[in-house]
């Protein structure tokens, strides 16, 4: 990505691409009825009113042409996690949004894999896979978009809430190893669906056109 900007947190990340995406009162931003609580908060803090899509039967990523269905004229952005080992089909939401909303890919629990969204988020806090105690960065190729998140985050030359340097530090490493890592969690994941009982399945990633993180199975 051109553009990474960090700040306090993976969910303060999402609120600063809605807010760059145009995310106010009177707008919506659509997102899968199943996701992480604070995505949806993070849309109400913004003014604007979520829009819930319902999700695959095999994963928990919303349906593309349900996205594409709820997209209307007050629609903005776009929310898409990639949550538990899922992997959402972000090619085919892609081609949905192109023109009408802005696409927001939340990678937090899905740091390594292939990021293709309009923004993107990562998350740093305590049990992530990529972890500092706290923290969170946003990554995009617009540099429209970059200079509107960076005056959110941005009170004159003051950052409203940053990444420390000690927290950047920590996080270096764990960015050196962090496809090693991957690739032994998908292994113990492929041992653990050879070893399911009959009757208990593992969510299965929408897309293969990445790797899944495999956070909190």
């Amino acid at each position: 990505f051109q553009h990474v900007l960090t700040c306090g947190s993976g969910t303060l990340a999402v609120e600063v691409c809605l807010r760059a995406a145009g995310c106010e009162a009177g707008m919506e931003a659509i997102l899968a009825a199943y996701d992480y609580p604070g995505n949806f908060l993070s849309v109400h803090a913004t003014g604007a009113m979520p829009r819930l899509v319902d999700v695959g039967p095999s994963d928990n990523s919303p349906i593309p042409e349900a996205v594409r269905e709820a997209l209307n004229g007050r629609t903005r952005a776009v929310v898409v996690s990639h949550l538990h080992g899922g992997l959402a089909d972000i090619s085919a939401i892609r081609k949905a949004c192109e023109g009408r909303a802005i696409l927001i890919e939340d990678a937090a629990q899905c740091p390594g894999t292939r990021l293709t969204g309009d923004l993107a988020v990562l998350s740093f806090g305590g049990s992530k896979l990529l972890s500092a105690g706290r923290g969170g960065a946003i990554l995009t190729n617009d540099g429209r978009l970059a200079q509107r998140a960076r005056l959110v985050l941005g009170r004159g030359n003051n950052l409203v809430a940053p990444l420390s340097e000690l927290q950047a530090i920590v996080l270096l490493p764990q960015l050196e190893r962090l496809a090693e890592r991957n690739r032994t969690r998908a292994e113990a994941v492929r041992l653990l669906k050879r070893h399911l009982p009959p009757g208990m399945t593992l969510f299965e990633p929408a897309s293969t056109e990445g790797e899944p993180g495999y956070y909190k199975v």
